[in-house]
């Protein structure tokens, strides 16, 4: 049984969906995890830019979405290896950028830097759901 929300129509559209979640806090990625395997989501997370970098080579996710306050390397930095390699194979990645505190010009370098949507934490769970499935089906 799919979790019960307002935006039930588009859950088919996420069965399947392999989605790399990349976040330093243990409790956001178990969370966020438990959440998006209800919908049948695949999910991978990674709690570093390179462990993510290293499991987004080698299981090719749908989606990324990652904390932009990553340790050692940043999600700016991320998304741009990110965007470097899907390009080289020709792939198109959706990329969701998740923010701890934003302010507009934050926000503008997270698209600028290429991801293609941003929440800022704390977020409405049945909105980022909503967010995703949109995405997932345009």
């Amino acid at each position: 049984m799919y979790p019960n929300n307002r935006f039930s129509t588009n859950i088919q559209s996420l069965q399947g969906l392999r989605v790399l979640l990349v976040d330093n806090n243990v409790h956001f990625c178990h969370l966020m995890t438990l959440l998006l395997q209800a919908y049948g989501v695949e999910v991978q997370t990674a709690f570093l830019a390179q462990q993510a970098l290293k499991i987004f080579v080698q299981w090719q996710p749908d989606v990324l979405v990652s904390d932009i306050a990553l340790p050692l390397e940043d999600g700016y930095a991320l998304i741009q290896q990110v965007r470097t390699n899907a390009g080289e194979r020709g792939e198109v990645v959706l990329a969701i950028a998740v923010i701890d505190f934003a302010n507009e010009k934050m926000l503008q370098r997270a698209l600028c830097a290429g991801f293609d949507l941003w929440f800022t934490k704390p977020f409405d769970l049945d909105e980022f759901v909503a967010e995703l499935a949109c995405l997932a089906i345009c």
